[in-house]
């Protein structure tokens, strides 16, 4: 047990934590990774678009703890942008509080690169803010999903005239057919939210309106990992000093065994001598 217990201290990962200058909570590298953080919910698109077949499963349960998986590590990608950042935020507060203390002046820009938990959140509102308007908007315009008989290409209505027995029946379709922003809209927000989409999927109408409805907190979903992956940025910089803290020990122990083995090896030779 006891052995057990000395491997699991060796495995378990040495933390160090060093004092660093915290940043303001609005500046320009805030806004621009924000704006680059966007690009995630294309990378969202292509990742449902790519995996949406192979997870159309009959049963529900699978159907569902397989969608629910993918939004999951999509949460993950974000949660690891959002640690690295941390990270680097982290060193850059180190950075300035050394300057700080050594008599120099720390500009604006280097405190909006410094470390600050409430940044994480903002630049995350800021990623997911154009999406959440427009799920927002079309949450509050959708309707229940209802069966309608599908519109007809304009070239069909030349057909009728001298075709009378093929005129009647398509007189039940529409003829004048146009895409609307809000079908745009629609297009957009359901593709966004297509693991949802997919988890209600054959359980009704009901179902799939109360997801439509919300859209604007089931889009964003996946955005909360950058503010928990952004918190875990001081313990990822404690683990590199950590393992800079361990590495100086090996050495200066190996270094220790080396000029013990040389006295030893000198006091044999003067016992010879």
């Amino acid at each position: 047990m006891q052995e057990m217990i000395k491997k699991f201290r060796k495995k378990k990962k040495a933390l160090v934590y060093k004092p660093f200058k915290r940043g303001t909570l609005f500046s320009k590298p805030a806004a621009k990774h924000g704006i680059r953080l966007s690009v995630y919910f294309f990378l969202f698109l292509f990742l449902y678009f790519t995996l949406r077949t192979i997870l159309q499963f009959e049963a529900a349960f699978p159907r569902i703890v397989f969608n629910a998986a993918l939004v999951i590590v999509c949460g993950l990608l974000v949660y690891a942008d959002g640690t690295r950042q941390g990270q680097m935020e982290v060193t850059m507060g180190e950075t300035a509080l050394t300057r700080e203390e050594s008599g120099k002046t720390v500009t604006k820009e280097e405190l909006g690169r410094c470390y600050r938990p409430a940044k994480a959140v903002l630049t995350a509102m800021l990623a997911c803010l154009p999406v959440f308007v427009f799920a927002l908007i079309f949450a509050c315009s959708v309707q229940k999903q209802t069966y309608q008989l599908q519109g007809l290409p304009g070239w069909v209505h030349s057909m009728r005239d001298g075709y009378e027995d093929m005129a009647a029946p398509l007189t039940y379709y529409p003829t004048h057919v146009s895409l609307t922003f809000m079908d745009f809209l629609s297009i957009m927000i359901r593709a966004l939210n297509l693991p949802f989409v997919s988890m209600v999927s054959g359980m009704g109408a009901d179902a799939a309106l109360i997801v439509d409805r919300l859209s604007p907190i089931l889009v964003c979903l996946p955005m909360l990992g950058y503010p928990l992956g952004y918190l875990a940025g001081p313990r990822a910089r404690a683990m590199v000093h950590g393992d800079i803290s361990v590495s100086k020990k090996r050495h200066l122990k190996k270094q220790r065994k080396e000029i013990k083995a040389r006295r030893e090896h000198t006091q044999k030779k003067n016992q010879i001598i």
